[in-house]
């Protein structure tokens, strides 16, 4: 069997090589790093946001920090080469590709597993192998640089498919809308949590309400209250799916005041108590 190795670079940036486990936890949770992951060998079961599928040899996925990710099983054989990329660094990388569509973070929830043909595996060996040999060079003084630039270029293909996809909408629209509705998700990852009214978004980023919600559902369709509302009830439906967590420990996760809030708020978006929902989705796991 070929030898582990992990490489680092301060608290930015590792690589896995060879490894035997995704560092992901076993129960739904919000992860504040992002990672890229190519299955060498065996398979692993990945849960984002809900959406399931089992990563086999050859393929690659895409987890972002701030998404809502579970690993459920692995088998004895899995190998992975992968990335782990610290939010800041992240958020350079795709900060050099200019304003990105607010859409592609929830795209990517659903859209985050590729299968690499022949020409694109000896692409990404070559690719990798180049990350492995420039994170090892402790005399270049610019290697955040390096890495930044090279993982750049693979994050822009990812863009580039979802720009392509004949399913989503590309319309024009100005730069300062853009930029609003940006930092409204980044807000979202960040506050949902805590905090599930459009007016609190609309004072971080110093606008109206009206106006936020108002440009929000110009460029996604979606107004701003549905789209925190989308993230809220995700959450509290993939931690309804674990069943090892009790509806008081969900209660706490998410910050609701006590069991009957959270009942009455589920309820109210979904039509079936918190208790219903779980039923409904471990019968049919069973």
């Amino acid at each position: 069997m070929n030898t582990i190795m992990i490489y680092s670079l301060d608290n930015d940036f590792k690589i896995y090589e060879n490894y035997y486990q995704i560092p992901i936890a076993s129960y739904p949770s919000y992860i504040g790093f992002g990672m890229i992951v190519f299955c060498v060998k065996g398979k692993a079961k990945i849960n984002i946001h809900g959406y399931e599928h089992t990563i086999e040899q050859n393929e690659i996925i895409f987890i972002f920090p701030g998404q809502l990710v579970m690993v459920s099983e692995t088998t004895s054989d899995f190998r992975m080469n992968s990335f782990e990329i610290s939010q800041p660094l992240f958020d350079d990388i795709l900060g050099g590709i200019g304003i990105i569509s607010p859409q592609f973070f929830f795209y990517m929830q659903s859209h985050y597993h590729y299968f690499l043909d022949e020409n694109e595996l000896s692409s990404f060996r070559n690719y990798f192998s180049f990350l492995c040999r420039r994170i090892k060079d402790i005399h270049c003084l610019y290697r955040r640089e390096y890495i930044l630039h090279c993982l750049r270029i693979l994050y822009l293909d990812i863009y580039n498919e979802y720009k392509k996809d004949p399913l989503v909408d590309n319309f024009d629209f100005s730069v300062r809308k853009k930029q609003i509705v940006h930092q409204f998700f980044h807000l979202i990852i960040k506050y949902f949590k805590d905090y599930r009214e459009v007016g609190f978004y609309a004072n971080q980023l110093c606008i109206t309400p009206k106006y936020l919600s108002t440009v929000v559902k110009e460029i996604t369709g979606k107004s701003a209250k549905d789209w925190i509302l989308e993230y809220t009830i995700s959450e509290i439906k993939s931690l309804l799916r674990d069943s090892t967590l009790n509806i008081q420990e969900i209660v706490s996760k998410t910050n609701f005041s006590n069991q009957s809030a959270l009942g009455r708020f589920f309820r109210k978006h979904t039509g079936m108590s918190p208790s219903q929902y779980r039923k409904d989705k471990l019968d049919k796991m069973n």
